[in-house]
Order: C-alpha cells, then structure tokens, then sequence
C-alpha cells in the first residue's frame, strides 16, 4: 500500500473533510445514536428493573471501562506495528452493536455487567486505531478541525439516541426491550458506513515499531500530559451517575434520557468550534478552560433543585466534553510522530478509561452512601489537582515531525 499523504490536496474530499474522516463521522453518529439509546435508560434500567441503586450503577461502568482500556493500549500500538488499522475498528464496532440485543435478557446486575464489558471491549479495540486513522487522514492545520467533526457527529447520534429512547419510554413506560432492539438496527447502519473507510499505512520502517517499547519513544511532556489526563479523568464523574441528580428532586424514571440528551445537545453543538478553537489559541488552553467548565458545573448540579435548574445545569455541563474530548486527542497527536501515534492515542485513551474507573467505582459509591454533595467535592479536588499538572505541560504547537 502506497503511503498516504493527508497534505496532498488531490486527495478525496467531501463536504470539504477527507473522505475519512467523512465517513468515520457518519459511523460515529450512527453508533453512538444506538449506544446511547441504550445507555441513556441505564439509570432508570438499573433501579426499576435490576433494583440496583448508586454504587452497582458506578460498579458497572467503571468496570466496564477500565477493563475496556487493556484493549485500547494494545489496539493502538498493534495498529502501528502492523499498520492494519481498519479491521481493528470494524471488529471493535461490530462487537459492541451486536451485544445490544441481548440486554433483553439481562435480568441481574452480573448479566448487565457481562453485557457492558463486552461493549467497552469493543470500544477498547476500535478507539485508538479509529482516531490514527484521523489524525493520519488530516493536514495538521486542521487536526483540531477534523478531531472536533468526529466529536460533533459522534454527539450529534448522542442527542438523537436518548431523546428516542425518552419518546419510547413516555408511549410505553418501561418498555427497555424496545429500546434495546431499535438501538440495534440503528448500529448496524455504523457497520455499513465502515466499507467506505480507507486504511493508511506509513513507510515501511515503522512496521519494525517494537511493541513493547513504545512508551519509552514518546516524549516527557507527553508522559506529564497522560499523567495530567489520568488524574483529571478521575475528577470526571460518570454521566450516568450525575443522571440520578434527576431522582433526588422528584423526577420520572422516564425523564432521565431527556437530561442526558440536553447534556449531549450543548456537548455536539460546540465541538466543532471547539476544535477550531483549539487550532487558533491552543489545545491547552481550550483543555484547561473545559475541565474549569466541570468545576463549576459540580457547583450547579450540586444547588440544582428544581427541573429547570437541573436542566440548566446538564446544558452547561455539555461544554467540559466539547472543549475537552477531542481536543485532547489533538493534542495527544501534536506531542507525539506519525510512528508512534496509535501506541500514543491508546495510551491516553488508557488514562481516561482507567481514571474513569476509579471515578465511576468510587463516585458511585459516594454518592449512595453519602449524597451528591460531597462527591461533587471530592471529584472537584482531583480536577484542581489535575490543572496544577497540566498547566506544567509545554505548549506543544510546534508539531512534532
């Protein structure tokens, strides 16, 4: 295969994005259309169905993440030792629609765990490999551009899924198998969009990438800025376990996936100017502003008391994710070379996942054995303490070759 050169300006195009970048677009937003369907009900899943509360709900997903993050260091570095990346985001996509389904027949929290594992195992397998193929499809002027695409039609399935899911669940209370089987057919359509994606290969010299000494080639800021992450992710509490705020000020089981979906509307309509914003002024800087953005929605959720105030709250919230998720890729790629570059996006998407496992295990169990308030504490700790190491990252607009 021919190596790919993102800054010819013969290559493919449409809609003015790389026609990689296009597509992986549309199988985000088919796939997150369907995964957040089902799981923007969790919340409402696991204490009217499973009778489980706070703590099983943020035992399932931090789990489920973390062990998800195994897949996402190995992923990224196989994608560059062999420079097969498409098979491993085909895989990873496939594994997760096709677990969907099968939440019909989860009946305990174990089953719906089992369930979850596998979709984050897919995730795991595909992340690291999809976002190589971005960064590699993309002139780096327009790294943020194309991370803050991905980001905004990624959001924009995650609007569409839960506000589906609120309509099903409003005509038919507690109909979750309905839910469960349309967000299925939604996914397959993610899977489908994926015979349109072109995989990149490098010069040959870095197919001789050994596996395990990846880290050692990447930079110190990196290192410092994966440490950064790490903490930062554990400061983030799970979304799906801030969606219980709506239960401790009286709301239906119903109105849960309509609060995730106004969490989602704020988080897709900036991400794309987020990313720009990010080519301007600095990944950094839009970074710090973002995780600032969570300090103070912690303050609003925790004083919330009312359904507007609550949805005020979730809208602001949407923000942190827009000015920080893809933005954090982006800059991920500009402190680390082209040959390293899956190794390096799977190591951070290891940071987040595992911090988001301690955050989900123990924000979850904060929050049923003490309240909201004092986990919106403990986490802001971890996001000041987070800052304090990211603002000792150098500046890395001056892209590594």
């Amino acid at each position: 295969m021919p190596e790919f050169n993102p800054e010819d300006k013969n290559n493919p195009r449409i809609l003015g994005l790389p026609k990689n970048i296009f597509f992986l677009g549309l199988t985000s937003f088919f796939n997150d259309f369907s995964s957040e369907m089902v799981f923007s009900v969790f919340p409402a899943f696991f204490t009217s169905v499973l009778r489980a509360g706070a703590g099983a709900l943020g035992l399932v997903d931090g789990i489920a993440e973390g062990l998800s993050n195994f897949f996402k260091i190995y992923s990224g570095a196989l994608s560059d030792k062999f420079q097969k990346r498409k098979f491993l985001v085909v895989s990873g996509y496939a594994l997760s629609v096709v677990t969907r389904p099968f939440y019909v027949l989860a009946a305990t929290v174990s089953g719906a765990l089992g369930l979850r594992v596998l979709d984050r195992v897919g995730k795991g397998l595909r992340d690291a490999p999809r976002d190589a193929i971005i960064s590699l499809s993309t002139p780096k002027a327009e790294m943020g551009k194309s991370f803050g695409y991905h980001r905004a039609m990624d959001t924009a399935g995650s609007i569409l899924g839960p506000l589906v899911a609120y309509l099903i669940l409003r005509k038919f209370p507690l109909h979750f198998n309905t839910v469960f089987m349309t967000a299925f057919f939604v996914g397959l359509a993610a899977i489908f969009s994926l015979v349109f994606i072109s995989d990149i290969a490098l010069r040959p010299s870095a197919r001789n990438l050994k596996f395990f000494n990846s880290f050692r080639r990447l930079s110190s800021r990196f290192k410092i800025f994966i440490a950064a992450v790490f903490i930062l992710s554990i400061g983030s509490l799970p979304i799906v376990v801030m969606l219980l705020k709506t239960q401790s000020i009286g709301l239906i089981i119903a109105d849960i996936p309509l609060f995730y979906m106004i969490y989602s509307l704020s988080y897709a309509a900036f991400s794309i100017s987020a990313g720009k914003m990010s080519d301007r002024a600095g990944a950094k800087k839009v970074i710090f502003i973002g995780y600032t953005i969570l300090l103070v929605s912690y303050f609003f959720l925790s004083q919330a008391a009312s359904f507007w105030a609550l949805a005020a709250s979730f809208l602001f919230l949407g923000l942190f994710p827009a000015l920080t998720d893809g933005i954090q890729r982006s800059l991920a790629s500009k402190l680390t070379s082209n040959e390293t570059r899956g190794s390096a996006l799977g190591m951070l998407n290891a940071a987040v996942g595992i911090g988001a496992l301690l955050a989900g295990i123990v924000g979850g169990y904060l929050w049923q054995h003490y309240g909201p308030t004092l986990t919106f504490s403990v986490a802001g700790v971890f996001v000041i303490i987070g800052l304090i190491l990211l603002s000792l990252v150098r500046p890395a607009e001056a892209d590594v070759d």
